[in-house]
């Protein structure tokens, strides 16, 4: 809007000597100034400002939030985000215990180990609904059912996401653990392919994308499909920016377009992914990617950034008998499910059922 400068206007009055008058147009000066600098009257309010921290590289495991950014759904929805990658959990915990503007993704165990030793962080919204964990073998290596771990060693990266899943999955499917050789390592995918270790436990999104980026064949058995439903990555924030609960929520709206965004149109949506990410990849395997990522964000007709309670409580439980966590953890206070459900409620359209 152009603006209008009244203090001319009301300087030229007080010139011509209109004595009755000079009161009047100083107040009447002060009033149009103050509306015309008023946002309430067509201005543009500031955008809330915040810092994504992932806890690993920018890939297509990104694409909603790519999407929302390139098709100004942030921008729209009055927020400014920054994307920031990450190598680990700790990257995004740490991040959010220092910023109350920054968001945070971490896998739900780390979240709620940190919560466990008195970070004041909460959940709010799932990143997938459900783990992406796989195990991973070469083409050569047998791996058709849960007895083949037997007497094989299995390498994951040190962390209570991965460790859980494995003694849940060995719980789960009755297998011998004194027949099992499991191996924490710094770079277990390295070790599968300089034959150090069997299995490699790891993520379809980081180790999976890895491995089809090299062109390096491998076999997968799922945990899900034998009982082991872990939850998956989840976006948290400061306890205290919770007062800032509907730019939250506008976040969680935003990145939902975006994800669906992002499967509308692969023609269009691919190469803009393909210019974002961190590791230069072929459009043909971001789409693979993109393919395969379906069933975590979304799995069994769930709505984006869905969070299961029962996982939630469940993995609690597994940390705790593991004595992975300090203390208890007041799963009320540290998840929060209502900005999901208001999300849902005021954004019906942008969060349909329908599959991306």
């Amino acid at each position: 809007m152009k603006r209008v400068r009244p203090k001319a206007y009301t300087a030229r009055f007080t010139s011509r000597g209109v004595a009755g008058f000079s009161l009047a147009c100083v107040l009447a000066a002060f009033i149009f100034m103050s509306l015309t600098s008023s946002p309430s009257q067509g201005g543009e309010l500031p955008a809330a400002e915040y810092t994504l921290q992932l806890n690993r590289a920018i890939s297509p495991a990104s694409g909603g939030t790519i999407l929302a950014a390139s098709d100004g759904l942030f921008t729209r929805a009055g927020l400014s985000v920054r994307v920031v990658a990450g190598s680990g959990d700790a990257d995004a915990i740490g991040a959010v215990a220092v910023d109350e503007n920054t968001i945070g993704i971490a896998s739900a165990a780390a979240f709620l180990k940190a919560r466990s030793e008195g970070l004041a962080i909460v959940a709010f919204a799932g990143c997938y609904a459900a783990s992406p964990v796989e195990f991973f073998t070469l083409p050569d290596t047998t791996l058709l059912r849960p007895s083949d771990l037997e007497g094989k060693r299995i390498g994951y990266k040190r962390g209570p996401e991965l460790s859980v899943v494995l003694y849940e999955f060995v719980a789960k499917n009755s297998l011998a653990q004194s027949k099992l050789l499991p191996i924490e390592s710094e770079d277990p995918l390295q070790d599968l392919l300089d034959r150090r270790i069997d299995v490699l436990l790891g993520r379809l999104d980081i180790e999976g994308q890895e491995l089809a980026r090299r062109n390096i064949g491998y076999k997968t058995l799922s945990p899900a499909s034998y009982g082991v439903r872990a939850a998956g990555p989840v976006y948290f924030v400061q306890e205290r920016t919770l007062g800032k609960r509907r730019s939250l929520e506008k976040f969680v709206i935003a990145t939902a377009a975006g994800w669906n965004a992002a499967y509308a149109d692969y023609e269009r949506t691919i190469p803009i992914i393909a210019n974002s990410i961190d590791t230069p990849l072929s459009r043909p395997l971001i789409a693979r990617l993109m393919d395969a990522q379906r069933g975590f964000l979304r799995p069994y007709g769930t709505r984006f950034g869905e969070l299961d309670e029962r996982r939630i409580h469940v993995l609690h439980a597994q940390l705790l008998q593991r004595r992975l966590l300090q203390e208890p953890v007041d799963l009320t206070r540290a998840v929060n499910y209502d900005i999901l459900k208001e999300a849902y409620r005021s954004e019906a359209n942008n969060l349909s059922r329908d599959e991306p």
